[in-house]
């Protein structure tokens, strides 16, 4: 099946730029509501772009749907509308806190945050401000201490350590005789870094049942591993710690090319690149990869949550919504995480009235704020800044081209 991703990344890139220009553009209808402005800090013109598009797509479509009374949950009083003001950091870590000043300005009292490394950066001036940041990607600085940062995943760090404890309690040792050998292969940035932090933590933590070979971290941007995958031929399972499509499908297509026995694990982040990965190194070499999940995944229409999402994409993005889904779980889990946090606006702006909605309303609903979501309960309490400690277990099948629950339904994440 041939992928248009360059369409989708120019059309995702023109679209923006469009709402980019004309986003303040007010008709003669909308002077008489009162709008919420929702900042969205993401890449529109950077090397993530293409992948984040979807992202950015759907928390304009989620908008788009709580405007018209057609999304799931509380709704709108008359007279009042959201709108998403975006920002380009054109994936550059030096436009976080001009960012930030410019969403403020445009009278952004929530601001959604793509990157972690965003979320840290800010969390102190948000504090100050009292601006809620509200994190897709999250790490346990962004809350720790719990303050304006919200995240609407799982740490990282736990995730990964829910990985590995799948894999202790589906490994046979009475047949090997030995414990599974675990390595991490990434890149060294913060991400990357909290990413094999977990692994090696929970490998500590747990010796008797793991043995953690090494970590083998490389500067961003590295895609050669000749020496990573000679040192890690012979292990059981290797951990691939990156954000982004990039590091993994090298690394795995040169480690499967040069024989490795290995099968990777990592978080749900990859899972939002699984299109990338797989049309780059082919499925076979993704064949019994597994990660963590917080959001479900496409195939789970039972879900009624997955099922809107999918409706939606298809309502509006009819002749992308096929290479979108296939991409990965950018528009799915973005859209359903950003569903959720707009949900906690709404029900904000419901409980103070627009004209008193601010920051500080938006936090005082969030540390109160319970829903059900597929049957895991997600929210937020005055000492926890993070949605849920429960998530699934998911295996990339070459057989079936796709992502496939292995677990039976929600785990509890380990901390430890």
């Amino acid at each position: 099946m041939k992928h248009r991703w360059k369409k989708i990344a120019v059309s995702c890139l023109m679209v923006l730029a469009l709402v980019a220009t004309l986003g303040l553009g007010c008709g003669e209808d909308e002077e008489e509501k009162t709008t919420i402005v929702i900042g969205n800090m993401t890449d529109l013109t950077g090397v993530a772009a293409p992948a984040l598009g979807p992202m950015t797509w759907a928390l304009e479509d989620a908008v788009a749907e709580i405007n018209a009374g057609l999304a799931p949950g509380p709704k709108l009083p008359e007279g009042v509308e959201l709108k998403v003001v975006n920002y380009d950091t054109a994936f550059d870590p030096s436009r976080f806190i001009p960012g930030y000043e410019w969403l403020k300005e445009k009278g952004a009292e929530v601001i959604v945050s793509v990157f972690n490394d965003c979320a840290e950066t800010v969390k102190s001036v948000a504090a100050r401000d009292k601006i809620a940041i509200l994190g897709m990607a999250t790490t346990i600085p962004m809350v720790e201490p719990p303050e304006w940062v919200f995240g609407f995943t799982v740490p990282t760090r736990w995730s990964v350590k829910l990985a590995l404890q799948w894999i202790g309690e589906n490994w046979d040792y009475e047949g090997t005789g030995r414990n599974p050998t675990i390595a991490t292969v990434g890149w060294s940035d913060a991400w990357g870094m909290d990413n094999e932090r977990g692994a090696r933590e929970y490998c500590e933590a747990h010796s008797d049942k793991f043995d953690y070979v090494d970590s083998y971290m490389a500067p961003v941007g590295t895609v050669t591993w000749s020496g990573e995958v000679a040192k890690t031929l012979e292990v059981d399972w290797v951990q691939t710690a990156a954000n982004g499509a990039m590091m993994p499908a090298t690394f795995i297509k040169q480690y499967k090319d040069a024989g490795g026995i290995g099968k990777n694990f990592d978080t749900e982040s990859l899972s939002a690149y699984a299109g990338y990965i797989t049309d780059y190194a082919g499925w076979d070499y993704l064949d019994e990869k597994i990660n963590a999940q917080v959001w479900g995944w496409w195939s789970l229409t039972e879900w009624e949550e997955v099922k809107y999402m999918k409706d939606v994409v298809y309502k509006y993005h009819p002749s992308e919504a096929d290479d979108i889904v296939h991409a990965g779980m950018g528009y799915l889990g973005g859209g359903s995480m950003q569903l959720f946090a707009l949900q906690i606006v709404v029900t904000a702006i419901n409980e103070v009235g627009a004209e008193n909605f601010d920051g500080q309303a938006f936090y005082d609903t969030a540390v109160n704020y319970t829903a059900d979501w597929a049957g895991s309960t997600r929210g937020f309490t005055a000492d926890r800044r993070y949605v849920t400690d429960e998530m699934i277990m998911l295996r990339w099948d070459a057989a079936a081209e796709d992502l496939i629950m292995i677990s039976d339904g929600w785990l509890t994440v380990p901390r430890e």
